[in-house]
């Protein structure tokens, strides 16, 4: 294993699968609380345009390239850089999504989350689950290992609301280079009052925690999770992705599931990733895919601490060093990705 994976990842897929779940919710478009896009307004086309880039290395629906206001690149480049080196087949399954992808796509519905602070997140989170659940044991007939990645704008903040309500005393990342921790944590504030919650009161009923705190993407991934038994699940992501496994533990929800995410989340000294993770009880993984070593700033300033994560691209990485590709090669394909990467016409 290259020594860029940390610790070293034994499990050998015959038949990997790289899924990831595009989701919206209104908390994202709070101004000062995503980067996932240029405006709280084109949080909406992130997640199709993420689709769009890792299937067909265009941008359709989308006025311009997925990036964050400083100017970086969405993740998106890194996770079809490995997916074009392994030739691993992606998957992209949308929960909750108001602007649809010009790709292929799995439907599991429901409508795009709710601002938590003025009314409840996902009234729908039980009928994703269970449309999630039924995709899942359709996948593990298919596949002995699925990576689930995820893309949405916003999904920390609901992430640190779900585990506040679970009783985990945790902080949450940011794909801002500063976190505005004391912004997410005045939403996530008045979003309890709001849901009559407290901290912990609702660590027995983490369906109820999503339905009122969380976003479209949880439910899907816990479905996934649930229908996967009997599969290697990997869950490619940060902060969001610990919270998911909180609220898998809290389902019961049992299987070979770990976590997988980029040195980036971990060196965060804003964000609890590994004290989530340790506490719930999977395994972790992380990649360190050099970007700094990147020809083009914009993408060197995610070792910095800009983005950090998203759109799987830890789990990506990991895959292709599992496939023997150098962390040069994946870098050097990440610009090639960039650079070549088609927009819409103007």
């Amino acid at each position: 294993m290259p020594n860029w994976i940390y610790p070293n990842f034994e499990f050998r897929p015959k038949r990997p699968l790289f899924l990831c779940i595009i989701s919206n919710t209104d908390t994202g478009k709070i101004p000062g609380l995503s980067a996932a896009g240029t405006t709280p307004e084109l949080t909406d086309y992130t997640p199709g345009a993420d689709a769009e880039l890792v299937e067909t290395n265009r941008i359709i629906t989308m006025p311009e390239l997925p990036e964050a206001p400083g100017g970086s690149p969405t993740p998106a480049i890194v996770t079809k850089a490995a997916l074009n080196l392994t030739g691993v087949p992606s998957l992209f399954a949308a929960s909750g999504l108001r602007k649809k992808p010009a790709v292929p796509y799995v439907e599991l519905g429901g409508s795009a989350g709710n601002d938590i602070r003025k009314e409840s997140a996902v009234p729908d989170a039980r009928a994703i689950y269970e449309n999630a659940a039924n995709l899942g044991k359709k996948l593990a007939r298919l596949s002995d290992c699925v990576f689930i990645g995820e893309s949405i704008a916003g999904g920390t903040t609901t992430a640190l609301a779900v585990l506040k309500a679970l009783g985990y005393d945790a902080n949450v990342s940011s794909s801002f280079a500063t976190n505005p921790t004391g912004l997410k944590t005045q939403v996530v504030e008045e979003a309890m009052k709001r849901a009559g919650v407290r901290n912990g009161s609702l660590k027995s009923d983490p369906i109820r925690a999503v339905t009122e705190l969380g976003d479209p993407m949880m439910p899907a991934a816990l479905g996934l999770m649930r229908g996967l038994a009997g599969t290697k699940v990997m869950l490619a992501g940060g902060t969001q992705m610990a919270a998911v496994l909180a609220l898998g533990k809290a389902l019961g929800i049992e299987g070979d599931i770990s976590i997988v995410t980029t040195k980036y989340i971990i060196e965060d000294k804003t964000a609890s990733f590994r004290e989530i993770v340790e506490s719930v009880g999977r395994p972790y993984y992380y990649s360190d895919p050099g970007l700094e070593n990147s020809k083009i700033p914009p993408v060197q300033i995610y070792a910095q601490g800009y983005v950090k994560e998203g759109v799987g691209m830890g789990g990506a990485a990991l895959l292709a060093a599992i496939y023997g590709v150098e962390q040069r090669s994946l870098v050097e394909e990440t610009d090639h990705v960039l650079l070549t990467v088609e927009l819409p016409k103007k």
